[in-house]
């Protein structure tokens, strides 16, 4: 196993200017305190050691401002070493200067706080871990700090290790929940606009129609013409006429598309614009791969009217969103129910799966809330969910989740039937 797999990184995404930055202000830090307890306090300490370890930095540092003209950013990798080493250079200045005892050891927390905003969890882990190991030898082993003699109880020592300790779990834990709930939202709004930008791509394509529009005007003639000659020659044949009709009226047909694109670029023919909802349910669920150990069924005999649906993405998009992760979860059987009642139309999602955790009912559709929480099992739903949910509701739908009588997890989708027309 290479050192690479240890650390579990892959990514790079770490620009290298952030680190140089960083570890500029920590070395003027270093150096002004250095100057200022030895110089001004007259605290007697190995100086030149510790102006040699702030040397070292400053060397590194300039090396990485010339490294940062071939390379922007680095790899979780290098940057877990470059961390690393602060940590060490650090803990090195400690050991020279008090150890624990120096009220400068809470900032052994930094460099854990800083991994976990930007590293994996694996890297985070081992530079919070190195950061215990290097406190613990501190409590024992250190140059003590000039003045009175004043022996520290032991367990103030103690003390102080548990503190610090505790403040780097603490705060590396908080400062990854927050990274992480900031990464989550951020993806699942780019994920949004993809979609939301594959509509307006969709939308656009009315203007190129315009421009078919006007190609398409003349071999349309012509074919007009080919079909005028045809109905004279065949006379009042009874077995072409009918044939010779459908074209008539088809060719017709065409002319009034293409008149409606010359005239509104963004009109669309409501033949392929508009469709029953549940032909449009029907549609969606035949699109996939239907899996030989799993049973779909819709149950549209509660439709008490045929209502027709535009072609939004919003909504084609998130139905199939949702109805694939029902399928996924399921076990045999997932029941679509369409029901429009009361001036409403509804749709349910049914699943015979392990359904959702009882605690996160009210949680569903926020996006950061974890995979693991949203099912039993550990495949992850969040972003899908939360897009989809956003997507809806821009629709006018309203989203809540419950349990299924089939056993697993039921989606409730609502629509005013006023948003519809009916057919």
């Amino acid at each position: 196993m290479s050192i690479k797999n240890i650390f579990g990184i892959t990514q790079e995404n770490i620009k290298l200017e952030t680190l140089i930055n960083i570890r500029w202000i920590a070395i003027i830090g270093q150096l002004f305190t250095v100057c200022l307890v030895f110089f001004y306090y007259q605290f007697e300490f190995p100086l030149y050691r510790c102006l040699l370890a702030i040397l070292l930095s400053v060397l590194l540092n300039v090396i990485l401002e010339y490294a940062k003209k071939l390379v922007q950013r680095l790899n979780n990798f290098w940057t877990t070493l470059s961390i690393l080493y602060d940590l060490i250079q650090l803990s090195f200045l400690l050991y020279l200067t008090g150890g624990i005892t120096n009220p400068f050891s809470i900032l052994t927390i930094v460099p854990t706080t800083i991994a976990v905003t930007f590293l994996s969890k694996r890297s985070s882990f081992i530079i919070a871990l190195v950061s215990i190991l290097l406190l613990t030898f501190l409590t024992q082993y250190y140059y003590p700090l000039p003045g009175p003699d004043i022996s520290l109880p032991k367990h103030y020592l103690i003390g102080l290790w548990v503190s610090l300790t505790v403040g780097i779990i603490f705060l590396g834990n908080y400062a990854h929940s927050i990274t992480a709930e900031h990464r989550t939202r951020s993806t699942a709004f780019d994920n949004l606009e993809k979609t939301l930008a594959r509509e307006r791509e969709l939308i656009s394509l009315g203007g190129l129609a315009a421009a078919a529009a006007h190609e398409l005007a003349t071999p349309l003639g012509t074919i007009t013409l080919v079909v005028e000659d045809l109905k004279k020659q065949l006379g009042n044949n009874p077995k072409f006429s009918q044939d010779v009709e459908l074209l008539n009226s088809q060719i017709q047909r065409c002319k009034n598309i293409l008149k409606d694109f010359s005239t509104d670029p963004n009109k669309q023919d409501t033949f392929i614009d508009n469709i029953s909802f549940k032909n449009l349910i029907k549609e969606i669920v035949f699109s996939f791969d239907q899996p030989k150990d799993k049973t779909v069924k819709i149950d549209d005999s509660k439709i008490q009217n045929n209502l027709i649906v535009g072609r939004k993405v919003e909504i084609i998009y998130a139905l199939r969103n949702l109805i694939d992760n029902a399928m996924k979860f399921a076990n045999k059987t997932i029941v679509i129910e369409i029901n429009n009642s009361n001036k409403k139309l509804e749709i349910n999602i049914n699943d015979d799966g392990k359904g959702f955790r009882q605690d996160i009912f009210q949680k569903l559709g926020e996006p950061y809330i974890k995979s693991n929480l949203i099912s039993k099992d550990k495949r992850g739903l969040g972003l899908g969910i939360f897009i989809s949910k956003t997507l809806l509701e821009r629709t006018g739908a309203t989203i809540t989740f419950k349990k299924s009588s089939l056993g697993g997890a039921l989606i409730n989708i609502v629509w005013d039937e006023s948003i519809f027309f009916k057919k």
